[in-house]
């Protein structure tokens, strides 16, 4: 069974955002010995984060009995386990998620565990963070935040038996220092199998650079390295011996979270029908076949690789949380269209917008109900700008970026304006109980002929300064560039 447990950096090596928010509220209840008053931090976490709390209290036993159990949990887990035992679990769970809980309360302070499930709907690790408390008569309690471990498990359960590749996840395992001490299996094919000679129930949870007879070479070690390190794909071939057999594989590198994904495919038959080709020119008759086999093999190859490149240039070019352009792909379009304007000598604006007081939302409600208002904002401005000739990014936090071919300073102020309006009407859902109203505050600039993307980028980074300054929920309109230098 694989598992880990930490209880040192937790918030840099959780991946669900609300891990380290739940770790400053225990932080903020802990008393002079240390200890942390069950009943004050469950009546603070069970609002907020109740649909994946569980709540467990020792029997005195050596076990333990769920007291809450969130309803997450239940849809994820497919039943739920409310007034059981953690002994009724398969035995290998029990006995870890059992010494877990056991640590936090000997340690007494926060524990973080990642654990592989053997009977969930669609979840195959989970990850914890367990939290130690006393209550006012004396009595312990573990309270444990838990959470499906984002692994973009859907997308490989749905390639993983019918693909004709193999298909390999890997999670690397790190020590306090941030080096990766070894990478263990979590997801394999069955192909996968066969091309690292093993059957397929023994690859998982082991060590990939014992069990993948390519990992062992150096050179591709090293590759993997930057393809995590880097956040960037790769693709290469090599060749390794196996039963007496020299087999060739294709490797395309994806990182994955604090992993790999990496895809197999097997062009030992390609690789001696090229190398046949050089040696063999008197039987080429004899290869056409073979060749226009490898051809359509070839070409359904690179169809896929051009597939996985356009999704690659999406994920690379856009923002995850809203969908819209992310400031560096916002940049690079908006540098092009400002070429393409000068030589036909369009007009272009800029309008900048920063939702007021967005702090407030944050700290009232969550950064999960502030994701929410970006999420709506985002939607929209799409609503309002979706143009072709127009290009609509979030430059970061709470700052958006939209623009306006074709447009000058009155049309772009118009357009402001109908922004305005429509924060006044419509408030920005949270969740199905709660929305939330917001104003914000604007920057318009109209370029000048020969001016950069930069300059427009600053008049109109001033005239949103100047609106905030004014009051907030304005629209602040740049001044020429000529008048930004004079004032510098």
């Amino acid at each position: 069974m694989y598992y880990e447990v930490h209880s040192e950096n937790i918030a840099a090596r959780s991946h669900a955002t609300q891990i380290a928010e739940i770790l400053q509220r225990f932080s903020l209840h802990g008393r002079g010995d240390g200890s942390v008053a069950y009943e004050e931090l469950a009546a603070e976490l069970l609002p907020l984060f109740g649909k994946d709390l569980m709540i467990l209290e020792p029997t005195g036993d050596g076990d333990y009995r769920w007291l809450h159990f969130g309803r997450e949990i239940v849809r994820y887990s497919g039943a739920t386990r409310l007034g059981q035992l953690v002994s009724g679990m398969r035995p290998q769970v029990a006995r870890f998620t059992i010494g877990s809980l056991d640590q936090a309360l000997v340690e007494d302070r926060p524990l973080y565990t990642v654990h592989r499930s053997h009977s969930t709907v669609r979840v195959a690790l989970w990850e914890r963070l367990l939290l130690p408390t006393i209550a006012r008569d004396g009595r312990r309690f573990v309270i444990a935040f838990s959470r499906p471990l984002q692994f973009r498990e859907d997308l490989l359960n749905a390639v993983l038996e019918t693909s004709p590749s193999g298909i390999v996840a890997l999670r690397a395992i790190r020590d306090h220092a941030n080096r990766i001490e070894q990478v263990v299996i979590v997801t394999a094919n069955r192909r996968a199998s066969e091309l690292s000679g093993r059957p397929d129930i023994e690859l998982l949870d082991t060590d990939g650079r014992e069990s993948l007879p390519f990992l062992s070479d150096p050179m591709i070690w090293q590759r993997c390295l930057y393809a995590m390190s880097l956040q960037r794909a790769d693709m290469l071939e090599t060749s390794f011996t196996q039963q007496g057999k020299t087999i060739w594989l294709r490797i395309a590198i994806a990182p994955l979270g604090d992993g790999l994904l990496l895809t197999l495919t097997d062009i030992t038959d390609l690789t001696v029908a090229n190398q046949t080709l050089q040696s063999r020119a008197a039987t080429l008759a004899l290869e056409i076949g073979r060749e226009r086999a490898t051809r359509r093999a070839l070409s359904e190859e690179i169809g896929h690789r051009e597939e996985r490149e356009r999704e690659l240039r999406r994920l690379a070019e856009t923002d995850p949380l809203t969908a819209l352009l992310n400031r560096r792909s916002f940049t690079e379009k908006a540098n092009a269209a400002i070429t393409a304007s000068e030589a036909e000598g369009s007009e272009i604006a800029l309008i900048i917008v920063d939702l007021d007081h967005f702090k407030q939302v944050n700290d009232s409600y969550g950064h999960p109900a502030g994701d929410a208002v970006i999420r709506a904002f985002a939607d929209l401005l799409l609503g309002q700008f979706r143009n072709e000739h127009n290009l609509v990014g979030r430059f970061g936090g709470e700052e958006f970026g939209i623009l306006l071919q074709g447009c000058d300073l009155a049309s772009a102020a118009a357009s402001a304006r109908q922004i305005q309006d429509a924060l006044l009407t419509r408030s920005m859902p949270v969740s199905e109980t709660l929305a939330l109203n917001v104003t914000a505050s604007l920057g318009i600039a109209a370029r000048h002929a020969g001016e950069s993307l930069a300059s427009l980028t600053a008049r109109a980074d001033q005239a949103l300064y100047r609106a905030k300054n004014e009051g907030r929920n304005r629209l602040g309109l740049a001044a020429p560039p000529e008048a930004v230098a004079a004032a510098a």
